[in-house]
């Protein structure tokens, strides 16, 4: 896991995934956590897909919380 990454946020890429852009946030599928435009995890985490704020709600996902 990457030092100072959130509980249950491993870092696996050193640039986002393809896809994403304005309104779309990136989803980590293992900790049910999202990540909006700007987040140091935004497309980056090990296991996750883009999506609308929206759906991502809708699908029971959590913003991430504090400083990221």
């Amino acid at each position: 896991m990457a030092t100072g990454a959130a509980k249950g946020e491993a870092v696996a890429k050193s640039s986002p995934a393809p896809g994403g852009g304005p309104g779309m946030v990136w989803v980590n599928t293992e900790s049910k956590i999202y990540h909006k435009e700007g987040s140091r995890f935004y497309g980056r985490t090990k296991k996750g897909q883009y999506m609308t704020e929206a759906d991502a709600m809708k699908a029971g996902y959590k913003a991430a919380r504090g400083k990221e």
